[in-house]
């Protein structure tokens, strides 16, 4: 009886705490088997890292100087907000100014000239009034240079009158001459043929009547130079005559000439005048588009911007952004053209602010090269939106700011994640000789 007291009491004593064992059992028993459940049903995403920064979607805005020229001043610093049509750069005007105003007034001098020689061809008073108030001292110099070409004319053409009235004064002078010589034919004539009667009739000498022949052919003689002198002179009165008219012709050619020669000017004087307008205008350089200011090559005042020289380069913010971003070759092969990625900016802290949604855009077809010599893809995201929580909070992502990409690739559940290594392990021990 002493030997069973003792069994007897430890069957006693130990009910209460095998009911505790067995309720503690059962209790990690079906903990066991929710976790295991637990971890069998829920997923967890399979990720491929990316690192990068954001770009706009438009094209970084190349600001350039068509004409170029010495900078005067500069408005704007590197990093700034611009918005359209803000004043970038304004270059010095005084030489670009100097050189269309020249131009202008050699235009004008040019279209002056143009209308007197037109007015003196045509014989009209020339109308000088498009530039009356402008150019004033032009005009008068214009006026005298009409008076002077009618003075030159008219002189030359005097000259030829004074010579026209010599010769027709020396034509009537031989005209006078004329009908002397006339009678004095007619007279020795008479002479001559009573003088051949009495020769006849032998009652007068044969010398005589020679003598009278011989002065007869002299008046004839003298009768036919005058003749041939009279037409020389009528000649030359014709010739002078149109000699005249030849000179107002010839002043009417030349000016007709000089006409053609100014119009000609003209034309290539109005390009230059359009190109100095186009400096003058680009004497301000304004922005294309809203942006930033990324370069600004020449801030310093005072130097010179060669023709089609770069000014600025603004990077757009109005057409949105979009992150590129590197993956390595080891993680292309699960990277495909909208998948969903959660992006996370280096400004905005991702334990406060979260991620921005987004998906694959473009993945590039090969690989690219860094300077280091390390291989990698490039990938385009385009972004839901731009701002984290809500627009209004102004938390706006900008374009250079930097970032990761978690590229979520499939899901496995978390059993999946435990059961990986050990059936891996497994795989390559029972897989050993």
């Amino acid at each position: 009886m002493k030997h069973e007291q003792p069994q007897e009491q430890f069957v006693i004593h130990d009910g209460p705490a095998f009911a505790w064992v067995q309720r503690a059992a059962l209790i990690m028993l079906v903990g066991l088997i929710a976790v295991v459940i637990w971890s069998v049903v829920t997923p967890i995403d399979e990720v491929a890292k990316s690192r990068g920064a954001l770009e706009p979607i438009s094209q970084v805005r190349r600001v350039e100087s068509l004409h170029g020229g010495q900078i005067e001043q500069v408005h704007v610093k590197l990093g700034q907000a611009v918005e359209k049509d803000d004043l970038l750069v304004t270059f010095d005007p005084i030489e670009t100014t100097a050189a269309f105003g020249e131009a202008r007034a050699k235009n004008a001098g040019l279209e002056l000239e143009v209308e007197r020689l037109t007015a003196y061809v045509e014989d009209r008073k020339p109308d000088f009034s498009a530039h009356m108030n402008e150019f004033p001292e032009l005009i008068a110099k214009e006026d005298a240079s009409l008076e002077a070409q009618k003075a030159f004319v008219a002189s030359q053409r005097s000259v030829v009158a004074l010579q026209i009235s010599e010769k027709n004064a020396e034509l009537e002078a031989i005209k006078a001459q004329r009908p002397e010589l006339l009678n004095q034919i007619a007279a020795v004539e008479s002479e001559r043929n009573v003088q051949e009667d009495l020769v006849t009739r032998k009652l007068a000498v044969k010398a005589l009547l020679v003598a009278l022949q011989e002065r007869e052919s002299q008046y004839r003689f003298d009768l036919a130079k005058l003749g041939g002198r009279e037409a020389i002179i009528g000649a030359e009165i014709t010739e002078l005559e149109a000699s005249g008219d030849r000179i107002l012709l010839e002043e009417i050619a030349k000016s007709r000439t000089r006409i053609v020669e100014a119009i000609s000017e003209l034309r290539a004087l109005s390009a230059r005048i359009e190109n100095l307008e186009s400096r003058m205008a680009q004497t301000e350089i304004r922005a294309p588009a809203s942006g930033l200011i990324q370069t600004l090559p020449d801030e310093t005042t005072g130097d010179v911007v060669d023709p089609g020289g770069l000014v600025a380069t603004i990077v757009p913010i109005d057409g949105g952004v979009r992150f590129t971003g590197r993956i390595a070759p080891l993680d292309v092969a699960f990277v495909e053209v909208g998948q969903p990625v959660r992006l996370k900016i280096d400004s905005f802290n991702f334990g406060r602010y979260g991620a921005l949604d987004g998906k694959i855009e473009e993945v590039s077809p090969t690989t690219l090269v860094d300077q280091r010599g390390t291989a990698y893809y490039e990938i385009e995201v385009a972004l839901a939106k731009t701002y984290f929580r809500d627009e209004s909070d102004g938390l706006m992502v900008l374009p250079g700011m930097t970032g990761e990409a978690d590229i979520i690739t499939g899901s496995k559940t978390v059993f999946q994640y435990i059961w990986k290594p050990i059936y891996t392990n497994l795989d390559l021990a029972l897989s050993e000789r």
